[in-house]
């Protein structure tokens, strides 16, 4: 059974190839094809500009695995072409991998927080309506002795 969200993208993968020439849709094994139809949501209407480049397109993830996997196995037809094919998707991935890490940097998401000075930290720690005390160690190996011999305070 196919997932919901894969249903979706065969529909975007659908509705994408009627925008393709016909030499390029008739390079697609039929086995595939119907695969794609067989499993594609009848219900998800898809509606994007043919004139946009691909990249341009509001497309899910799935669905631009997809045809980049049609690409690949279809389209690319020397071993050139195909590993060419493939540094553009490791290139894209890393593009992709650098922004998340500049994005979610932890160095960054704390340098933000160093503006706080410790007399502030100190100042607001103060404001805080409960005190707690720590207890002494000796006191506490104190109490523990307590407890172990059942001696009430």
């Amino acid at each position: 059974m196919v997932s919901e969200r894969y249903k979706i993208a065969m529909a975007e993968t659908l509705h994408y190839l009627k925008g393709i020439e016909k030499e390029d849709i008739n390079k697609i094994p039929n086995e595939f094809m119907d695969f794609l139809e067989n499993n594609a949501d009848q219900n998800y209407k898809c509606e994007f500009d043919y004139t946009k480049p691909l990249n341009e397109l509001n497309l899910k993830n799935e669905t631009r695995g997809l045809i980049a996997m049609i690409c690949l196995n279809y389209w690319c037809v020397t071993e050139e072409q195909k590993n060419k094919f493939r540094e553009h998707l490791i290139e894209n991935e890393r593009t992709y991998q650098e922004e998340l890490n500049k994005k979610y940097n932890i160095d960054d998401i704390f340098k933000n927080n160093e503006s706080i000075s410790k007399t502030e930290i100190n100042e607001n720690i103060n404001r805080l309506p409960i005190k707690v005390e720590k207890e002494s160690i000796l006191k506490r190996i104190f109490n523990q002795i307590k407890k172990f011999f059942n001696i009430n305070k």
